[in-house]
């Protein structure tokens, strides 16, 4: 696709520029081809420089996209509702990722509200930028619950309680494979010769055949040149929650498919998808460290890496069966004023709609050592789709 034009500020442009610097001497350093995971994990997690790294706006309206939570308080408070019946299990909570801190402020307000805040609430965030806006959103919303949040660097050992991600799967690098004659290849990086050192995709080295998913070890199944994703970090990422986790749950919310739907015959340029200022595009060899990079979820080959790590995966459905479960249209009625009535129609329109977030986006629950159910997967179950 042709370059996005976007007027950037003295500051992206030098972020773009050094960042790309950065990636065109690993890749000279790497025989003038990277693969598309060292790409994409250096475009968004380079110090100071990498989209998740450096200071700039990336969250809500006048960022680059919205999460769930960002909408308003809905989500959230029904996410409150579910974990209301966990009980003891629900203790202590672990937030991986917490972006801008709306989530982290709108689940303590609810859980709040309910009396059932947690002894302690947990946010792991690698991103020291992320991590100060983290404590803006908090310091602003909920002054009255600082003391029980604590930052983390690295997972706890031992933990009991709830640990959850939302959208932090979709943003674990992933590697890009063509079916060729002969079969699966790598898709990479390299970079045109000076003077406009432009990135452009090349097919270069096989891939390993044992990193395939199930579904794409029969490559007849496929025509040529069929691409698609592989997130091979995504197995070892969800052991090291396994691990960190004693006793308690574990929530993904991401988008994605079960192993089936997302290895379809007619998806045959992948989920590949690229986030600038809420336009939606697949090109991530521009605007590096300036735009979101995201692919969608293979929720199938995480559920089989929670069984390999003694989780029990304990329920799978769609965000608008987790959310009207939990009381999303009664929470929606409680608006008053025209304007928020307006407001929360909206919201929920954006939640739960199939068109919007409510399918394609899902939720993956799992547990260890625990018998106590969460509700939210009754009303779509879908755990014959891993």
């Amino acid at each position: 696709m042709q370059q996005q034009k976007i007027t950037l500020s003295q500051q992206a442009a030098q972020i773009k520029a050094e960042l790309a610097s950065k990636i065109i001497g690993e890749i000279d350093n790497n025989d003038g081809w990277l693969p598309f995971s060292e790409f994409m994990g250096l475009a968004l997690y380079s110090p100071g420089l990498g989209y998740y790294q450096n200071s700039l706006h990336k969250f809500g309206e006048h960022g680059d996209f919205i999460t769930s939570p960002e909408l308003g308080s809905l989500f959230t408070q029904c996410f409150a509702q579910a974990l209301i019946h966990l009980k003891d299990d629900c203790q202590n909570i672990l937030e991986i990722g917490a972006g801008s801190g709306a989530m982290a402020s709108g689940l303590l307000k609810s859980l709040q509200k309910l009396n059932q805040l947690p002894n302690r609430y947990f946010i792991l965030e690698p991103s020291a930028s992320l991590q100060s806006q983290q404590k803006e959103t908090l310091t602003r919303d909920t002054p009255e619950l600082l003391e029980k949040i604590v930052w983390l660097d690295k997972l706890p050992y031992g933990f009991e309680g709830i640990i959850f991600a939302n959208e932090v799967v979709d943003a674990i690098p992933c590697n890009r494979i063509k079916l060729c004659q002969g079969g699966w290849r790598q898709v990479g990086v390299s970079v045109d010769a000076e003077p406009t050192q432009s990135f452009y995709w090349q097919v270069r080295q096989a891939q390993e055949e044992n990193e395939l998913p199930e579904k794409l070890r029969e490559p007849n199944s496929f025509e040529r040149g069929y691409t698609t994703e592989l997130r091979p970090q995504a197995g070892p990422w969800l052991a090291a929650l396994a691990e960190s986790l004693s006793r308690g749950h574990v929530l993904l919310f991401d988008y994605g498919y079960g192993q089936d739907e997302y290895y379809h015959p007619q998806r045959s340029d992948g989920t590949l998808r690229c986030f600038s200022r809420h336009i939606a595009h697949s090109d991530p060899l521009q605007l590096v460290g300036l735009q979101d990079i995201t692919a969608h979820v293979d929720f199938s080959e995480l559920a089989k890496a929670a069984v390999s790590n003694n989780l029990v995966v304990e329920g799978f459905t769609t965000q608008a069966g987790f959310l009207l479960e939990n009381g999303l249209l009664d929470l929606a009625q409680e608006t008053s004023e025209l304007t928020e009535r307006f407001q929360t129609s909206q919201q929920v329109q954006k939640l739960i709609a199939p068109g919007q977030m409510g399918e394609i986006f899902k939720v993956l629950h799992l547990s260890k050592n625990t018998k106590v159910r969460m509700p939210g997967f009754s009303l779509q179950n879908h755990l014959g789709k891993l």
